[in-house]
């Protein structure tokens, strides 16, 4: 009678090791991807905010920080999502 050892990893462990490490390496890159849209979501929309902000200046505060009126006009034409 052949005597298996059940202790030792065996030859075929090193495939499920790997398969079980591209499990995490893949939930790690979704992970990744998520915080990345919502980091980029959260950009976006300040920048929409800032734009909202900017379009609200009098032309006083305009020239103080010297922006014209039509860099303004341009940049709040811009949707939220480009930079």
């Amino acid at each position: 009678m052949r005597h298996t050892d059940v202790t030792s990893p065996g030859p075929f462990a090193t495939v499920a090791n790997d398969a079980a490490h591209a499990d995490t390496r893949v939930t790690g890159v979704g992970k990744r991807s998520a915080l990345a849209l919502v980091d980029w979501l959260f950009s976006a929309l300040e920048r929409r905010k800032q734009r909202q902000a900017l379009s609200g200046l009098d032309e006083h505060l305009l020239k103080d920080i010297g922006v014209s009126r039509a860099d303004v006009d341009h940049e709040i034409t811009k949707p939220f999502w480009r930079g």
